[in-house]
């Protein structure tokens, strides 16, 4: 479960934040750019965004894979604003990686300050040593890069480097909203998103849910060389 205390602390420094926005900044075209911002922070906790991911971490939770020495990695983690609630208290370390330096500034002085959690602004293809030791990487932003199966060095993308993390867990997102602009990597169908996984992966749970939008499926699994 998510832990309430923590997440009214989230909103708290939200909506403290989001007033002193507003008071400090009397340029219109200031005021309308950190209004937008705004938005986009509160849409990372919509119904449609709580519906996904609640939909994510009953399954991680169902499957028993993590412990107090787990450490988890975000990638395309947004404000990791649902995600690190509901798993802050139960592992070791959270990392959250996302190349928008504006959403990772703002989640890690504001939303998630009071939080000891690793924001990393930078491109999750590009490998990273705390990755040797990640036990669950997580990407609900699956739409938002090139598939998975290529996680691997610019510009081929080929030897993927799923080899040099295995063994590890995996709990992957995408959809079929293709009419959103900044999504270039939507699938079809959940058929459609296995065929994005690395090869060494072993699925465990699939699923999908219906949102006013379209579909989200789900893909939860382990990565290993057996």
């Amino acid at each position: 479960m998510i832990d309430v205390k923590q997440l009214q602390t989230i909103i708290d420094n939200l909506i403290t934040q989001s007033m002193r926005d507003f008071a400090n900044t009397p340029d219109l075209d200031k005021n309308r750019l950190r209004q937008l911002r705004q938005k986009d922070v509160l849409d990372s906790f919509s119904p449609n965004q709580f519906l996904s991911k609640m939909n994510l971490i009953n399954h991680i939770k169902s499957l028993n894979i993590l412990n107090k020495d787990s450490e988890i990695v975000i990638f395309g983690s947004w404000y990791g604003s649902i995600l690190i609630p509901a798993f802050y208290n139960e592992v070791k370390k959270i990392t959250c990686i996302d190349i928008d330096s504006d959403v990772i500034h703002r989640a890690k002085y504001e939303l998630f300050k009071d939080f000891d959690v690793d924001f990393i602004t930078g491109d999750v293809f590009e490998f990273r040593d705390q990755y040797k030791n990640t036990d669950l990487f997580i990407n609900t932003s699956c739409e938002h890069m090139k598939p998975m199966r290529e996680w691997g060095p610019a510009p081929t993308y080929k030897n993927p480097w799923w080899d040099r993390v295995s063994p590890a867990y995996f709990a992957f997102q995408s959809n079929a909203m293709f009419d959103i602009p900044t999504h270039i990597n939507c699938v079809k169908n959940i058929e459609e998103f296995k065929k994005q996984l690395p090869e060494n992966a072993k699925i465990l749970i699939e699923d999908e849910i219906e949102d006013y939008r379209g579909t989200r499926f789900t893909l939860i699994g382990k990565i290993c060389n057996e």
